[in-house]
């Protein structure tokens, strides 16, 4: 080292640096080997030196968000003319957060519209499905006034809509006059059908579920329950969650077996689960006036949604289903309990009514109804929105499909039964 700096000495005395000099510049440069004085020098003549004295000379850490609400000013000097500011020239930046709620406040149009450009229309671009297939993001419909308390809103046919219910109860009586089997072969048929309903939707949307091992434990699940009783529910589950794994091990499903299988299992539950309380109440002591009054609650809690909310509605039920009120969930509650009291309890609708039960019975039924109805129906509208459509079918003329015109009674069905095995 000390023979470097003796050969720079050396050199010192027969080197000229050329370059712009000033008269007042007697800043002698220090030697290279020396340490650093941590002095920044005048670059411009308006520099002010106190402004970079209050820096620190050591690196800031930025750990927090709050640490990068510095305004940042940028500008290209070319686009400003020399006798203007260049500082005052510079946009401020609009402060956003990807993760906080200020992050929608950032508008493209407005910063384009600040140059004097446009934003170029924007495609429809197909979004990335839950299962890795790439699918067209739904579109959605125009808003309805609220009012309506089903998918199919306010503008559904009233005529076709009575229509389709007077065909629904006329054969629902007919089972119940025959039987027992028949009445379960009827009620395992209708959540045949709501499944493939369902199936359909999440294929529709991206996903690919076991179709065929879904239907066969929807289909099993109440005729199994009516077989062999309660117990065999959980067995139907884990042969179904059995066969899912093999199904996807053999390759039979499409890649993604998680999002897949357990749409699968959504399904068998929603509708094979719930519904198979009905094989419960059939293999019931009084199973077809059970049933029965389920069916009642549930329409009960329907038809008096319907039509309180559609006169008086005014005040938004939920995210899930917009067109839902809080009027019409109390005018379905309520029809729901006076149908549990007038029809099911004065009536003498057995079990809850007549000589097994009594009007006390019959009221605590409604009150869990009342719970039960509005759940399903809500728990079915938010399933819809989430896959962007409208209803699961068409089938029924005036209601959309089986799951559109059963979701409250699926959540009834479990509710009465096991309100009979508790209060009876």
């Amino acid at each position: 080292m000390d023979n470097d700096r003796d050969r720079d000495d050396d050199l010192d005395e027969g080197v000229r640096l050329i370059g712009l000099q000033d008269d007042d510049d007697d800043v002698a440069l220090p030697h290279w080997t020396e340490p650093a004085t941590s002095q920044v020098p005048t670059v411009g003549e308006d520099d002010d030196l106190t402004a970079w004295a209050s820096l620190s000379s050591t690196p800031r850490w930025r750990d927090d968000s709050r640490d990068y609400d510095d305004e940042v000013r940028l500008v290209d000097p070319a686009q400003v003319p020399l006798d203007d500011d260049i500082e005052s020239a510079a946009p401020r930046r609009r402060q956003s957060s990807v993760f906080g709620d200020d992050y929608d406040d950032v508008d493209i149009e407005d910063e384009l519209d600040d140059v004097g450009l446009t934003a170029p229309p924007r495609p429809a671009t197909a979004r990335r499905s839950r299962t890795g297939a790439a699918h067209q993001a739904p579109q959605r419909s125009a808003p309805r006034r609220p009012g309506a308390p089903r998918g199919v809103g306010a503008d559904r046919n009233m005529g076709q809509a009575v229509l389709t219910g007077v065909g629904l109860a006329a054969l629902a009586i007919v089972c119940f006059v025959i039987g027992e089997e028949i009445t379960l072969i009827l009620v395992a048929g209708v959540l045949t059908l709501a499944a493939s309903e369902y199936f359909v939707n999440l294929r529709r949307v991206g996903y690919q579920p076991a179709t065929l091992l879904g239907l066969a434990a929807v289909a099993s699940l109440p005729i199994a329950a009516y077989w062999r009783g309660d117990v065999a529910i959980p067995v139907i589950i884990v042969l179904t969650m059995v066969f899912g794994v093999v199904w996807f091990l053999l390759g039979l499903g499409e890649e993604r077996p998680v999002p897949n299988l357990g749409v699968t299992l959504l399904v068998v539950v929603h509708l094979g689960v719930f519904g198979s309380t009905a094989g419960l109440m059939l293999d019931a002591p009084h199973g077809i006036g059970m049933l029965l009054s389920a069916i009642l609650l549930a329409v009960a809690y329907d038809v008096g949604g319907y039509l309180i909310g559609s006169s008086k509605g005014r005040s938004p039920l939920s995210e899930a289903s917009p067109n839902k009120t809080v009027e019409g969930l109390l005018g379905g509650c309520l029809a729901v309990i006076l149908v549990a009291l007038a029809v099911i309890g004065i009536a003498g609708i057995e079990p809850f009514g007549g000589d097994a039960g009594g009007i006390f019975e019959a009221l605590m039924l409604g009150i869990v109804a009342a719970i039960a109805a509005p759940i399903g129906d809500l728990g079915e509208s938010l399933v819809k929105r989430d896959l962007g459509i409208k209803d699961m079918g068409s089938i029924l003329p005036g209601h959309g499909g089986f799951l559109d015109r059963f979701d409250a009674l699926l959540f009834v069905l479990p509710a009465t039964y096991y309100m009979a095995r508790l209060v009876l």
